[in-house]
C-alpha cells in the first residue's frame, strides 16, 4: 500500500464525499446529511462560538472530518 502525502489524501477524500452526493445511486437520506452538515459547518451559529479559544473552530472541523469519513464508506459505481 502506498501512502500518500496528508494533503493529497485529503483532497481526495474531498473529491469523493463530493462524488458520493453527486451519484445517483446514493441514497436521499446520506445527500440531505452531507447537505445539513455542509450547512452547518458553513454557517455562522455554531454549538460552540468560534470566540472560544480551540474549541469554536474544532466542533465545526471535527463534524466536517466525521461528515468526510462516513461519506467515504459508500462507493460511487464506475461509470
Amino acid at each position: 500500500m502506498v501512502k500518500l502525502p496528508l494533503l493529497t489524501r485529503i483532497w481526495a477524500m474531498i473529491r469523493h464525499t463530493r462524488a458520493v452526493f453527486m451519484s445517483p445511486s446514493t441514497p436521499l437520506p446520506v445527500k440531505i446529511v452531507l447537505g445539513l452538515g455542509l450547512l452547518y459547518v458553513l454557517s455562522p451559529f455554531d454549538l460552540i462560538p468560534l470566540w472560544v479559544p480551540v474549541f469554536g473552530l474544532m466542533d465545526d472541523l471535527a463534524l466536517a472530518a466525521l461528515l468526510v469519513a462516513w461519506a467515504n464508506g459508500f462507493s460511487v459505481p464506475k461509470q
